[in-house]
């Protein structure tokens, strides 16, 4: 088919104007009134020369429209054509372009169908969770020179390392491998999973260590609270074992002072009875008469001592006096 092209063409026109005659009137007007002084009279003749001048201008502001507009009606009757014209081209290449367009999408969607083909191929179930088709999806291998071959090798890339990460995780001898695997799951990021394993794991080290230090603390506060309670006990020990000496000691004094006291009651429960004795030996037997002489005695008594001896004497019926 021979390909036509729209070629425009002018010729040029020429429009014509007094620009220089026109010109050089303003600027004598401008030299006769640059510096002018008004009066009266000329005032009125300098409004009628503004007067003047604002009607020719209007006149060439009018006259140019005027020229431009009928200089203007080829041109827009010529525009108007061309645009008929330009329009024309839109429906072969909508039909053309549609039928390119089918023909992509055919081909895209059999594109499609092998991508999906060499998914299920080289992507196990138990990765499906971590990298579904539309996850990994590149709009690239959509591409006509995206070969099979280049397609097959980027998904069995993805695969191996997603397979590679998720054993790495697993081996990894810690309770935080379900969080890390889920997280992961949702970002693909091995560093992300490994970080939040070690963090976990050090959180953990922190809380068992700070729980072998309360443990430790309460040992000793055990001990120290056992060891209290044992001093206390021998405390209370030796405070009942002194109490009971005390005590003991205390009857011990008690009974040798019962003693004592007892002791003495006897000596002078003794000493009165023997006292009875003697006084009941100097007392005659009835109807017995003895021989009585006259003693010289001398006393050494203090005065109570001496009433004392004159009040037995007299019990006992010895006749004294007292000699001075």
């Amino acid at each position: 088919m021979k390909e036509v092209t729209a070629v425009i063409t002018q010729e040029r026109a020429k429009i014509s104007c007094n620009f220089e005659q026109v010109e050089q009137a303003i600027q004598d007007i401008l030299s006769e009134y640059r510096g002018a002084v008004f009066t009266e009279d000329s005032k009125t003749y300098a409004k009628k020369h503004v007067a003047s001048l604002r009607a020719q201008k209007k006149t060439l502001q009018d006259n140019l429209r005027e020229e431009k507009k009928k200089y203007m009606e080829p041109w827009e009757a010529f525009e108007t054509q061309a645009k008929e014209l330009i329009s024309l081209y839109d429906e072969p290449i909508n039909l053309i372009h549609g039928q390119v367009q089918a023909f992509e999408e055919m081909r895209i969607e059999r594109k499609r169908q092998l991508i999906s083909q060499v998914y299920g191929e080289l992507v196990s179930e138990e990765l499906e969770d971590y990298i579904s088709f539309n996850r990994i999806y590149d709009k690239r291998w959509e591409n006509a020179t995206a070969s099979e071959k280049s397609i097959r090798k980027d998904i069995s890339e993805i695969a191996e390392k997603t397979r590679k990460d998720i054993a790495m995780i697993q081996e990894m001898d810690s309770e935080a491998v379900p969080k890390a695997l889920s997280l992961y799951k949702t970002s693909l990021d091995l560093t992300e999973a490994v970080s939040y394993i070690n963090s976990y794991e050090r959180q953990k080290q922190e809380i068992l260590k700070r729980e072998q230090e309360r443990i430790r603390q309460e040992e000793e506060e055990r001990i120290r609270r056992a060891e209290r309670e044992r001093i206390q006990e021998e405390q209370r020990a030796r405070e009942a074992q002194e109490a009971a000496v005390r005590q003991a000691e205390l009857e011990k004094a008690e009974a040798l002072r019962q003693a004592e006291e007892e002791k003495v009651a006897a000596v002078e429960q003794a000493k009165a009875e023997a006292a009875q004795e003697v006084i009941d030996s100097f007392i005659p037997n009835a109807g017995e008469e003895a021989e009585r002489s006259l003693y010289p005695y001398n006393v050494f008594a203090s005065s109570s001592e001496r009433k004392n001896l004159e009040m037995f004497m007299d019990s006992v019926g010895i006749e004294w006096e007292v000699l001075i």
